[in-house]
């Protein structure tokens, strides 16, 4: 990503700079705690866009991996 592009891009939630993630794949707003995708070179601002961040990626300013919530049929199992 172009670093003078970089330097004017901004969290459209918190208005804060934002750093480029770990692989080149991702803007991060660790005042938020949330990463933006950039897909095919293009940033995707938007708040529907947006990946949570746990705590200890935000350090590493790369997503998490996997699944961000247990499946259905773990909840179902824990009630019985």
């Amino acid at each position: 990503m172009d670093s003078k592009l970089l330097e004017v891009l901004a969290c459209p939630r918190s208005k804060q700079p934002l750093t480029l993630g770990k692989g080149g794949q991702y803007l991060v707003c660790e005042s938020e705690g949330i990463a933006y995708p950039i897909i095919d070179g293009i940033p995707h601002l938007l708040e529907g866009s947006a990946i949570r961040l746990n705590p200890i990626h935000v350090a590493d300013a790369a997503p998490p991996s996997g699944p961000s919530e247990p499946p259905a049929s773990a909840d179902r199992t824990a009630a019985e």
